[in-house]
């Protein structure tokens, strides 16, 4: 095994998200905005023209053994603006909301030729990722409806409402999980899971298992 002290790790780390600290340095100077689409264009400007690491490349030819051969080049960083942008929801007019909306920097806006002008390829990646939002939000109001059924009129621990939330929002998680999630106790946490094995929404676990949500069959 590697020892990497902890210097050495934090120093991996900020070098890993170093393309997405300076997105987000070019993006909070171009805030506040109101043309959303308008700023993510000048955005991918920037970074096309200034940060050389965010472009993507074509094909690379190689030659081995007397034949050529070609591959993808490198891929660019397209995930570290995606991640910039996701960071800051104000851009659309989201204030404080814990709502992140994914894939709004396709890495098809990097590429040294784009096939489609940049403003048309974020607005098709802003309106793709605000139906991935709403999809998402109609799965979690369903599922809060459902869960509430579920538990109604039912005796079950106080926190089981509050631990099914958790589940639906975050995926499947641990007693250990729920115990730490909602700050109660271990023996409080399997309480809580048996609650939601018998009301139905969680498939039967097994020890130190994954609790997994059960949703209705749509």
């Amino acid at each position: 095994m590697y020892n990497v002290n902890c210097s050495t790790f934090c120093l991996l780390t900020t070098e890993a998200y170093g393309p997405a600290d300076r997105a987000l340095e070019r993006l909070d100077a171009l805030l506040p905005a109101h043309d959303p689409i308008a700023t993510l264009a000048t955005l991918v400007e920037q970074l096309r023209t200034e940060e050389i690491d965010f472009l993507e490349g074509g094909t690379e030819v190689h030659e081995f053994a007397g034949a050529t051969f070609d591959r993808p080049a490198p891929r660019g960083a397209a995930w570290a603006a995606s991640l910039a942008v996701a960071m800051r929801p104000q851009l659309f007019g989201l204030g404080a909301a814990p709502l992140a909306l994914a894939g709004l920097m396709p890495r098809s806006v990097f590429r040294s030729e784009p096939e489609d002008p940049i403003p048309a390829l974020l607005g098709s990646a802003v309106a793709t990722a605000a139906r991935w939002g709403q999809d998402d939000l109609e799965t979690l109001h369903r599922g809060l409806e459902y869960g509430q059924e579920c538990l109604a009129g039912r005796y079950a621990s106080s926190h089981a409402p509050a631990a099914w939330t958790l589940l639906l929002g975050l995926g499947p998680l641990t007693r250990a999980d729920l115990a730490r999630g909602l700050k109660v106790t271990p023996r409080t946490a399997s309480q809580i899971a048996l609650a939601l094995e018998q009301a139905g929404l969680i498939a039967p676990p097994t020890q130190e298992r994954p609790l997994q949500p059960v949703m209705p069959r749509r």
